[in-house]
């Protein structure tokens, strides 16, 4: 996806085309129309700005939606590998193996890079919009709609910026009212605009959105600020573990766990839970599909029953043995956690016949992803409402960001100053859901050192939020990305090549080709 260059000064028409349609991976026109209008003419009146802010939630879930959204952002990790019909595909399988096929002309990383990239320039876009727009308003009551609809653009900037920087890098930072720094920028640079974006979403959305729940709040957004003092590289000068404390403890009486932990991952769920800050809403039909249950389920079931069985698929991205077994045997799991059985699929029995034979690779009965099966697509089970039969259209809504998560991230950013009893309370108040409200007193988490809660941390986070997609951020922040994946994914441990640069992607080629900004000596070090 070529980052372009845009005119400033663009039509009405040209706008709304630009900003509500993500930008293609191709040169789109500039050319200025006959009856052109001035910038000020087209972005002082919000009605040809807020459908494009509107647009940009849309576009987010779509960055999520997919192979290209979702499954390839597992591969490779402690947590998720491929399956072994997958592997033979020999471009995909350097997603796991981090051999030479890992490489800059590898169509699997360009289509990461390029799903994301669209919508950043799309968010720009409208942060650029509404800057003018607030240079051309003086009403008090339109002056703050308009830093509302901001924190929405930066909002949804920040999310797909913090992915890019922790994936790539140097990313190019992308302003519209200078059309400069489409290169590569210094990671300072990067992190401080998505530390800019966060706060000013924190700042100006609002606590609650009850007429449209699937837009970012400030609570979402001081969960991802916090996230990001957190993350940011230590080179950059700005983690702070206080400062993401700050964030946390900031909104903890918004949000509460929900008292069952299977129902975060139920059919039903719509916006209801008030353990969700932010939430992306799918359907099980063509209008908004995250198509998941395609990869995650197993091909045994699918060369049995087609696509009619809610858990059948393709096996692309599947536990590991680390994550679905039980301590004693070497894995993750302690006895009487519920929430192994509603994250992982254990048995394969439908209509009454139970499989035990695999029918192409010898891991498709061996356990597999289940958060995200999605009854409603099944043709017995589902309802003769059920808008579809096809596991290809799962839909389930994702909690993206959830209060679990920023109770563990809360406790993790205790332990790091120190306050490592109080850290361990809030861990055991995660724990006790997953005991069904009755934390045995064996299970409790006491008398840990620093460096043993460091350890226990990151298994308890996957424990709580395998297969969500924070893993990878996880491996990354904490330097235990080559560790931990060495030790854990069998691919990795059958090709003996994973090293240190592979903790960032390689630039796709196509960008370098196409972006006269960025050159062979922008790529990461280690692809060259």
């Amino acid at each position: 996806m070529k980052i372009t260059k845009i005119k400033q000064s663009i039509s009405a028409c040209t706008l709304a085309l630009v900003m509500i349609m993500a930008f293609s991976c191709s040169d789109f026109l500039t050319q200025m129309p006959k009856t052109a209008l001035n910038e000020d003419d087209v972005f002082s009146n919000l009605n040809n700005i807020i459908p494009a802010v509107d647009g940009l939630y849309t576009s987010f879930r779509g960055t999520k939606a997919g192979r290209e959204g979702w499954a390839f952002m597992m591969l490779g990790l402690d947590e998720t590998k491929q399956g072994i019909v997958q592997m033979d595909d020999a471009e995909q399988s350097g997603l796991d193996y981090y051999n030479g096929m890992l490489n800059s002309t590898s169509s699997k990383v360009a289509a990461l890079w390029n799903r994301r990239w669209p919508t950043v320039v799309s968010a720009a876009n409208a942060v650029y919009a509404l800057d003018v727009a607030l240079q051309t308003n003086n009403d008090e009551a339109t002056l703050a709609r308009i830093h509302s609809l901001r924190g929405d653009a930066c909002f949804i900037r920040g999310m797909l910026m913090f992915e890019l920087a922790m994936y790539w890098g140097e990313t190019p930072v992308i302003d519209m009212a200078t059309m400069e720094n489409t290169k590569r920028q210094p990671l300072e640079k990067v992190w401080e605009q998505i530390f800019d974006d966060f706060t000013y979403a924190s700042e100006n959305l609002p606590e609650e959105q009850p007429d449209d729940p699937k837009r970012a709040t400030s609570g979402a957004a001081l969960a991802m600020l916090g996230k990001a003092y957190m993350s940011a590289p230590q080179e950059t000068g700005l983690r702070n573990f206080d400062e993401a404390r700050k964030c946390f403890e900031a909104i903890k009486s918004r949000y509460s766990l929900d008292a069952q932990y299977a129902n975060l991952f139920s059919e039903n769920l719509n916006f209801n839970s008030p353990e969700s800050i932010f939430e992306l809403d799918y359907s099980c039909d063509w209008n908004a599909p995250n198509n998941w249950q395609w990869d995650m389920g197993s091909r045994t079931i699918y060369s049995n029953f087609g696509e009619a069985c809610y858990f059948g698929g393709f096996d692309v991205a599947l536990p590991t043995e680390y994550c679905y077994r039980m301590k004693a045997d070497g894995g993750l799991w302690e006895d009487g956690d519920l929430r192994r059985a509603v994250s992982i699929r254990f048995e394969y029995t439908y209509l009454g016949m139970t499989f035990t034979v695999p029918s192409w690779g010898a891991d498709e009965l061996e356990p597999h992803i289940k958060k995200w099966e999605d009854k409603r697509v099944d043709a017995i089970e589902g309802t003769s409402e059920a808008p579809t039969r096809s596991y290809y259209l799962s839909g389930k809504n994702c909690m993206l960001i959830r209060y679990a998560d920023v109770l563990l991230s809360l406790a993790e950013c205790l332990n790091e100053l120190e306050q490592t009893d109080e850290a361990m309370n809030i861990v055991n108040d995660v724990r006790t859901r997953a005991w069904g409200g009755a934390l045995p007193s064996d299970k409790r988490w006491t008398s840990l050192s620093q460096n043993e809660f460091r350890t226990q941390i990151m298994d308890e986070r996957m424990r709580e939020l395998c297969f969500e997609g924070w893993r990878r951020i996880d491996l990354i922040r904490t330097g235990k990305f080559v560790e931990l994946i060495k030790e854990r994914n069998p691919w990795v441990k059958k090709s003996g090549t994973i090293q240190s640069y592979h903790v960032r992607y390689p630039i796709p080629d196509e960008e370098i080709r196409q972006n006269s900004d960025i050159n062979q000596e922008d790529q990461n070090p280690g692809y060259n």
